[in-house]
């Protein structure tokens, strides 16, 4: 694995649901602090409340994270739970990687250019 590369648990799950540097953060944060409120998610993470809510949906629908009586915590899903865990390491490790790894992902030149990318044929 090249320096700079990360884990590919950590590269589907942004290919997959992280769109976002503040999605990241959020899920971060989540994940650090077990379950959270979203007043202090919005401090802890200084993501604008009205954003969050649009990021903590998002993180919801990938079944990310759930909420229950106010709280956002993990799901316990397996494989998404080792990728978050495998994130976390990596935010903490190499965030200049995965900052790199969000941008490219977010980029209507990568998309472009992923539409010509030749697959193999199995």
């Amino acid at each position: 694995m090249e320096e700079n590369a990360l884990p590919q648990s950590v590269f589907e799950l942004i290919e997959e649901a992280l769109s976002s540097m503040d999605h990241v953060e959020a899920l971060f944060h989540v994940c650090r602090e077990s379950r959270t409120r979203a007043e202090s998610l919005a401090h802890s993470s200084h993501i604008e409340p009205g954003r969050l809510a649009v990021v903590l949906r998002d993180l919801e629908r990938a079944n990310l994270v759930m909420s229950e009586s106010g709280y956002y915590m993990i799901t316990q899903s397996a494989r998404d739970r080792g990728a978050v865990e495998e994130l976390a390491a990596t935010y903490n490790a190499r965030p200049i990687a995965l900052i790199r790894a969000v941008y490219d992902r977010s980029s209507p030149l990568r998309s472009f250019a992923d539409a010509f990318r030749l697959r193999h044929e199995d």
